[in-house]
């Protein structure tokens, strides 16, 4: 193929794991050689550090109605070979957009969670619409072969036009992996890292954390409109002390370079960034059945499993993994299935399999 342009599109690069792996894969296919523009429809600095200072963008607006008019005229002005969405109603957009501009190139749509977990109306419809819009894209790709299911069977998705490509995972030189005895070393702190809201179980975590036997600490990165509640329970508990808020951190390494074990305790996950960002530091995970986490860890094969909301299941689960940490090698080998590099193969793959010759 001669053209080489692509689109990624997002609502914006907000502090959240899809929109980081978006920018990451952007970032890799344009570090690849492509002609990468990133369009958002508004400016936000969470995750813009992933982008390089080379890269194409564009701002479509916030107006939902405008964001539709920016793409089509950017579609009919630039004719990428390749158009990706991604969160929510990005998708509708895209695909109202490409029939406004009556653009022949190839739109991919993606889907990174489920529909429980999307609060807003016009992320909800674009669930709704899937019965359409999975037969409209030339693909629609789904983050973990769980969530693919889903989508054809709740959603009635073309199931030969979705397809599964794992999250691309930004993971630490393999020099910076801990041996065992230095993990073993480490003091008693558990690591857990997402958006304060419901879904995410950190309530719970909260509440395994006073069921433990050990004395150890919890680290906490992220925030949102459950912090309030969160940190009230932990004073109702009797363990403020032992927790850590440390608001969403855009670079989290650090902390996981300092914990002993990551805890991931939501109700819901499609794929769960966290788990293998974890294990390509080589620590030791406890995640809940909920979708993608099994998928992860090869259905407890790397890592513990509990069922979610279970607080006492999940503090026994915390209390073995403290007690022994383990082998990290092991770990970042798993960890090595979901690297940028693979993920930037597979998107290669695709856009060989769909673009306009």
């Amino acid at each position: 193929m001669t053209n080489r342009r692509l689109l990624f599109y997002t609502h914006g690069l907000v502090g959240g794991g899809a929109e980081r792996v978006w920018a990451l894969v952007a970032s890799g296919l344009h570090k690849r050689g492509w002609d990468v523009t990133f369009g958002v429809d508004f400016e936000d600095g969470a995750n813009e550090g992933f982008l390089p200072p080379d890269m194409k963008r564009v701002v479509f607006g916030r107006s939902h109605a405008g964001a539709v008019a920016a793409i089509a005229k950017f579609l009919r002005a630039e004719n990428p070979a390749v158009a990706f969405a991604a969160v929510g109603a990005s998708n509708l957009k895209l695909m109202l957009a490409r029939m406004r501009a009556g653009w022949r190139g190839a739109a991919v749509l993606s889907a990174h969670g489920r529909f429980d977990a999307e609060p807003r109306f016009l992320g909800r419809l674009t669930y709704r619409a899937t019965p359409l819009t999975s037969r409209w894209a030339a693909r629609t790709l789904a983050v973990s072969d769980d969530l693919r299911t889903y989508l054809i069977r709740r959603f009635r998705a073309r199931p030969d036009r979705v397809v599964t490509i794992h999250n691309a995972i930004h993971l630490p030189p393999a020099a910076h992996v801990p041996s065992a005895a230095e993990l073993a070393a480490r003091p008693d702190i558990v690591l857990a890292v997402g958006r304060m809201v419901p879904e995410k179980g950190f309530a719970t975590l909260i509440e395994a954390l006073a069921l433990t036997k050990s004395n150890a600490r919890l680290v906490l990165l992220g925030d949102g409109p459950q912090r309030p509640l969160l940190e009230s329970e932990a004073v109702r508990l009797g363990i403020r002390d032992r927790i850590d808020f440390r608001g969403y951190v855009p670079e989290p390494w650090p902390a996981y370079r300092e914990a002993r074990m990551l805890a991931l305790p939501s109700w819901t996950e499609a794929f769960g960034n966290v788990l293998v960002e974890a294990l390509g530091h080589g620590l030791p995970v406890v995640a809940t059945r909920c979708g993608g986490p099994e998928e992860v860890l090869a259905d407890g094969l790397h890592g513990r499993l509990v069922p979610p909301r279970d607080a006492a299941a999940l503090a026994a689960a915390i209390d073995e993994t403290l007690a022994d940490p383990g082998d990290p090698a092991p770990r970042r080998a798993r960890a090595e299935d979901f690297s940028i590099d693979r993920a930037l193969d597979k998107f290669e793959a695709l856009i060989a399999e769909i673009a306009p010759q």
